[in-house]
């Protein structure tokens, strides 16, 4: 079988016959939305990895390499605990790829990438789903705001600063390109719910980045 190499520095682990290596990115730039093209082309690329072809696997995890990336370290993470979960989320789409049955193969990897992200969380972090949007602004003080060195900065660190519901949300659809319906199903609540998340979210970083405005 073709060895599939996935790569972060030097460490590397074999599952199935495949040499997987973790990645190593720094979070540039977010993802597209998806077209039905895109849903159309992972689906098949998705099954045409299933009978058995690694190119087809290696065109996957090109195409939202960068983009799981990014929601992760955007999510909260550091560099080593985005890779460390990026990892651990090709490792699970390899291990349960019989389990998907769905026909969004992006919404399922995010779900798989979130549900990881959550676990890791509250395994070395003390209530990190229960912090207060006022506890969590507070924390973004006046002077780091002052000492961003420029806007990208001070987005990022916007967008950290929110509760983490409202992050999710933000997050899902503006990284992973996720529609309001897909993000509902995602995080089993309405869709409503998630329309009223989003737009405390961008109220929240509107107030936060208007020196940027």
């Amino acid at each position: 079988m073709k060895a599939l190499v996935l790569t972060r520095g030097e460490d590397q682990t074999t599952v199935s016959g495949m040499m997987i290596k973790t990645v190593t990115l720094s979070p540039q730039v977010s993802a597209p939305m998806n077209t039905a093209q895109e849903l159309k082309e992972d689906l098949e690329l998705f099954d045409s990895w299933r009978g058995g072809d690694m190119n087809s696997f290696d065109q996957l995890y090109q195409r939202y390499r960068q983009s799981l990336f990014i929601f992760l370290t955007r999510r909260g993470h550091s560099q080593a605990e985005a890779e460390e979960i990026f990892h651990d989320c090709w490792m699970r789409v390899i291990n349960k790829q019989g389990s998907f049955s769905g026909d969004h193969f992006k919404a399922w990897l995010f779900t798989i990438a979130r549900n990881l992200s959550t676990d890791h969380m509250r395994k070395f972090r003390p209530d990190p789903l229960n912090e207060s949007a006022e506890d969590s602004i507070a924390s973004f003080s006046t002077e780091r705001v002052q000492e961003a060195v420029d806007c990208l900065q001070l987005i990022k660190q916007s967008v950290a600063s929110l509760p983490m519901e409202q992050r999710d949300v933000f997050l899902l659809q503006h990284e992973a390109g996720l529609s309001l319906q897909q993000i509902a199903d995602h995080m089993t609540v309405g869709r409503e719910t998630i329309k009223s998340r989003i737009r405390y979210a961008m109220d929240k970083l509107r107030d936060l980045m208007a020196e940027c405005l």
